[in-house]
């Protein structure tokens, strides 16, 4: 069989198997807090509207806060707490309605209300809307508020979690900077280099996918530059794609090193775009397994495999 023969091979069978998982995602870990509520400020207890809500609610995601409770900083303080030192706030805006005459003079909407039909009139006044730009913090960026603000609690109940020592001194012998906090997210950031994961009691069924999880960032992480300098693409784009199905594998191959049964995700997102990049070239599967192979060694032995 020729080369060409054996790519093509190769990247059929994987294709097959992928196509066979098209599934909806199962998240392997409990939700914490009210991360499908809609935006609402923690003062006034009112959601917020339009494009605030797009805002806020996008924001909520991006920095994995737990609750949707935003509040600008004069509320915060008025609420008895303080902003945590170096929190960024987050742009909202609102219309007002301002009134202005002919001669493009404003007025008051108090001193309009007192004017008659007459001089309104003579006046020609006209209303018209004007944005003005607000900054809220989440509550997660705050502190000393009334405590109920901050109250998470997990959509299901936790669960009992065994440690898996080898799993344990494996993670943790990489040097990497690992948070596991009560989160509604895992990922690797390769601006900071650290990788962050929900608390271990998140995780349902047994101990391996939290160990799945953790392994599949630390394949993210063996790509920085200063490791083995991989390229991550951006969301949706043919780098990422490939970057994930690296994570992916590599998470498989250490997995199979500590006895577990950890096989691909069934992601239905992450394997829609592998399937597009598989499709659109039938190297790439056996270049992601090269390049996994190199990164699991990476985290086995502390260094990259050189053939």
């Amino acid at each position: 069989m020729k080369t060409k023969e054996i790519y093509q091979s190769v990247t059929n069978t994987i294709i097959d198997l992928l196509e066979t998982q098209l599934k909806e995602w199962n998240r392997p870990w409990i939700a914490f807090g009210q991360d499908n509520d809609y935006a609402r400020n923690g003062s006034s207890n009112k959601y917020y509207r339009g494009i605030n809500q797009f805002l806020l609610s996008f924001t909520l995601m991006q920095n994995d806060y737990l609750k949707n409770i935003w509040l600008t900083f004069k509320q915060v303080q008025a609420l008895g707490g303080n902003v945590i030192k170096g929190e960024k706030s987050s742009p909202i805006v609102f219309y007002k309605t301002a009134f202005i005459d002919k001669n493009k003079k404003y007025h008051s909407p108090e001193k309009v209300k007192e004017l008659s039909a007459g001089q309104y009139k003579e006046m020609g006044i006209i209303s018209i809307p004007v944005l003005k730009l607000f900054r809220v913090f989440n509550v997660a960026q705050t502190e000393g508020l009334d405590p109920a603000l901050y109250e998470v609690i997990p959509q299901e109940p936790l669960q009992d979690f065994e440690k898996d020592e080898r799993a344990e001194q494996l993670i943790f012998s990489t040097g990497a900077e690992i948070e596991i906090v009560e989160s509604n997210r895992a990922y690797y950031n390769p601006t900071t280099d650290k990788i962050r994961l929900p608390l271990r009691e998140q995780f349902q069924g047994d101990k391996e996918p939290f160990y799945a999880t953790a392994l599949h960032e630390l394949g993210h992480w063996t790509g920085a530059p200063n490791r083995l300098n991989r390229q991550y693409g951006s969301f949706g784009d043919p780098a990422y794609a490939k970057e994930e199905l690296v994570a992916e594998l590599t998470a498989a191959y250490c997995c199979a090193s500590l006895g577990f049964s950890k096989t691909i995700t069934n992601n239905a997102a992450y394997i829609h775009n592998w399937l597009g990049v598989l499709k659109a070239d039938n190297k790439a599967v056996v270049k992601a397994s090269y390049q996994a192979q190199r990164a699991a060694d990476y985290i086995l032995e502390g260094t990259p495999v050189t053939n």
